[in-house]
């Protein structure tokens, strides 16, 4: 069997109780990981779309827990191409338990049941801070203290989006259950602490393999859900194909490789400056929503855009 470690020389070392990258990146990595990052982001900002198109067929436990058997067979896949074991060795552990909690089971479930609560442009505007919070966080258990000129436009970027996402939903903010916010917030933390230990284990492993692991270990939790759902409200009508291809898309992409290639983007590039780059993904959305379902966008809107991209690329000068 093969020895999934790679070499110490891109490892991480343990400081002051925190840990740290402990080389710099030459150019065309870093090139790979911006490219990694945004294709991943762009990706991610399909999600809506093929969520819409997977609800015409699915309901939405289907579309958030069901979704880990497609992804599951491709992580087995995958890690028998890899030759590595379908299980990740036991000191990697509670990295992986946190990976899986976090972006495989918790941010979907959370996500998906506060929508049936919250209008959606609540939802935006909780989920926008996601960003920032992994980069408070990263930085809380010891990744490299930005200058604070980066905080400010972390702040630029994180109001924008707050902004974008409510002028897109018609400005339908309040009214939503305390559950329901409580829920939404809960999957903003949940998402940051998987993007974290997914793209701190990156360091040590392949981060498909990371990813693949993730799945793997929640298929004991979500599969069990899956069936009882099915049980209860069975799928009596073949699904469409645009249904079909929208699950598949949310399985494949969405849950795994989406985030597969975002934990080696935020790996390369850094867990604080990185995480900015995922506040393009409302854009790609909007993009998205014009050009598939024909959705108008007020001008205030385009202006919470350029907010957006400003703060990007503001955040990006400094180290």
């Amino acid at each position: 069997m093969a020895n999934p470690a790679r070499n110490s020389s891109n490892a991480l070392t343990p400081r002051g109780g925190g840990i740290r990258f402990n080389r710099m990146k030459t150019q065309p990595e870093l090139f790979r990981g911006y490219l990694l990052s945004l294709i991943a982001v762009t990706g991610f900002g399909f999600t809506f779309i093929a969520v819409t198109l997977g609800s015409e067929s699915f309901d939405p436990i289907t579309m958030s827990i069901g979704r880990v058997v497609p992804a599951g067979i491709l992580a087995v896949i995958a890690l028998k191409l890899m030759k590595q074991p379908l299980l990740p060795p036991r000191e990697a552990y509670p990295l992986i338990l946190g990976s899986s909690i976090g972006i495989i089971i918790g941010f979907p479930l959370l996500s998906t049941l506060a929508l049936q609560s919250i209008p959606a442009a609540d939802a935006g505007v909780i989920g926008a801070v996601t960003p920032m919070v992994t980069g408070i966080v990263a930085v809380f258990i010891g990744h490299k203290r930005p200058k604070p000129m980066f905080w400010a436009a972390a702040a630029l970027g994180a109001i924008s989006a707050m902004s974008l996402a409510y002028f897109k939903g018609g400005t339908d903010f309040g009214g939503g259950t305390y559950w329901g916010y409580l829920a939404m917030a809960f999957a903003v933390l949940l998402a940051s602490m998987g993007h974290i230990s997914g793209s701190t284990l990156v360091a040590k492993y392949s981060s498909f393999t990371v990813l693949s692991w993730a799945v793997i270990i929640s298929i004991p939790i979500q599969l069990p859900i899956a069936v009882v759902n099915w049980s209860i409200n069975p799928i009596t009508e073949w699904p469409t194909w645009t249904a079909i291809l929208g699950f598949l898309y949310v399985s494949w992409f969405s849950l795994s490789i989406g985030n597969f290639m975002l934990n080696q983007g935020l790996h390369i590039i850094g867990l604080v400056k990185g995480a900015q780059l995922q506040l393009l993904q409302p854009i790609v959305t909007m993009v998205l929503s014009i050009l598939i379902l024909q959705q108008p966008v007020s001008p205030i809107t385009w202006l919470a855009a350029f907010g957006i991209l400003t703060s990007v690329a503001w955040s990006q000068r400094y180290r």
